[in-house]
C-alpha cells in the first residue's frame, strides 16, 4: 500500500499570508495599546508592502469557509453519481462494475456495452 501527499500550492500560499497577516495585526493592536507611532507606521508599512489590508485577516477566514463549504458539496454530488470502473483481475481477464449509488443497483459485466446497455435499461446516471 503506498501513500500519495497532494499539496495545494494556493491553499498553502493564502494559510501563509493569513498567519502573516494575523501576526502583522497582533502586532499592531500592541503598537496602538501603547501608542508606539513609529512601530505602527513601520508596521503598516510592511502591510502594504506584502500587499495585505488591515483586513485581510477576517477576508481569510471568509475564503478559508467558502472553501470548505465547497468541498463539502462536491464530496457530497459525488456520492450521488453513477461510478464505472473497469478491474483486472489476477489473471489479466477483465471486467466492468457500476454502481449507482442512489437505487443501490450494481451491475458486475464482461464488456463495456453491457454496461451502457444496463444503464440505459435502467434509466440511470441522469
Amino acid at each position: 500500500m503506498s501513500t500519495a501527499l497532494h499539496f495545494n500550492l494556493a491553499e498553502i500560499d493564502a494559510q501563509h499570508k493569513a498567519a502573516i497577516a494575523a501576526s502583522l495585526s497582533r502586532r499592531l493592536e500592541v503598537a496602538r495599546a501603547a501608542q508606539n507611532f513609529q512601530l505602527i507606521a513601520l508596521l503598516e508599512q510592511e502591510q502594504k508592502q506584502l500587499g495585505l489590508a488591515p483586513n485581510q485577516h477576517g477576508l481569510a477566514f471568509v475564503n478559508k469557509v467558502k472553501q470548505v463549504w465547497n468541498s463539502w458539496m462536491d464530496a457530497i454530488a459525488r456520492q450521488s453519481m453513477l461510478s464505472i470502473d473497469q478491474i483486472v483481475g489476477d489473471s489479466g481477464t477483465v471486467f466492468w462494475r457500476a454502481y449507482d449509488p442512489r437505487t443501490g443497483k450494481t451491475l458486475y459485466a464482461e464488456s463495456e456495452s453491457e454496461v451502457l446497455q444496463w444503464i440505459e435499461d435502467n434509466d440511470l446516471g441522469r
